[in-house]
């Protein structure tokens, strides 16, 4: 069973890397990308730019919808906010 705690940390994780926020930040400026194009927006091997989109994927950043041979990414704004909720009740105290 997840805890609120669990899941700050594994958003906090896949967020803690620079790639992954360059790849984020062109999902949301798009709306949507290709895992092709997001290989070109970081310039790195195509295994090592879809390790990034599972990571955000699996944190739940990334929703995905498989078109076709090709995965369309956007961002999951929802964990996002849920995210920002969950950091700002535990700094409280809650």
């Amino acid at each position: 069973m997840n805890t609120k705690e669990d899941n700050i940390v594994k958003i906090a994780k896949a967020l803690s890397d620079k790639t992954r926020i360059r790849i984020l930040k062109e999902i949301a400026g798009k709306g949507s990308i290709s895992c092709k194009d997001a290989e070109k927006v970081v310039g790195l091997s195509q295994p090592t730019v879809s390790h990034h989109l599972k990571v955000l994927a699996d944190a739940g950043l990334l929703n995905t919808v498989k078109e076709g041979r090709h995965v369309i990414m956007s961002v999951n704004k929802k964990t996002l906010k849920v995210f920002n909720l969950m950091i700002t009740d535990s700094i409280k105290g809650k």
